[in-house]
């Protein structure tokens, strides 16, 4: 009776194992296929007096795939993390790494020199550098007013 017992409870855990696998490949498989953005990076964003420094913890990614712009006052990285292929069969018991592609969008708060921006890859950081530009002075200077002849209507 016990043999019995223990044999239908190993059935039934092996059948709740093989559920909670396929529910969980099934959530990997729908974050692997969302579009770009389906995970953002950690990001560390600070100023110093001549620069503004972004940080981006992006462990075992291939520098080839990180796609880096910026315009005016907004500064976007995307890329990929890639999965290792691997033909045998895993059983996961925790999965926190996010795969597949990322993005992230970060505001810049003054101007800066676009011709300048460096960004370095090492250690799993992505650190990006975008030079301060200098505030410019604005010269006051008096406006002359100009008064317009007749009433300003044409052909009349």
């Amino acid at each position: 009776m016990e043999r019995t017992r223990r044999l239908l409870m190993s059935r039934q855990a092996e059948q709740i194992q093989s559920e909670m696998e396929g529910v969980f490949q099934a959530l990997v498989n729908r974050m692997q296929h969302q579009g770009a953005g389906a995970w953002r990076p950690h990001l560390e964003v600070y100023e110093t007096g001549d620069a503004l420094v972004v940080r981006a913890e992006l462990a075992a990614i291939d520098e080839q795939t990180l796609d880096i712009s910026v315009e005016e006052h907004l500064l976007r990285v995307r890329g990929v993390r890639r999965r290792e292929a691997s033909e045998e069969r895993r059983v996961y018991h925790q999965m926190d790494i996010a795969y597949g592609p990322f993005a992230a969008e970060v505001f810049i708060p003054s101007a800066i020199a676009t011709d300048a921006v460096e960004a370095t890859y090492e250690a799993g950081v992505l650190q990006i550098t975008l030079p301060k530009v200098p505030p410019r002075r604005v010269t006051p200077r008096a406006v002359r007013v100009t008064t317009v002849q007749g009433n300003g209507r044409d052909g009349e």
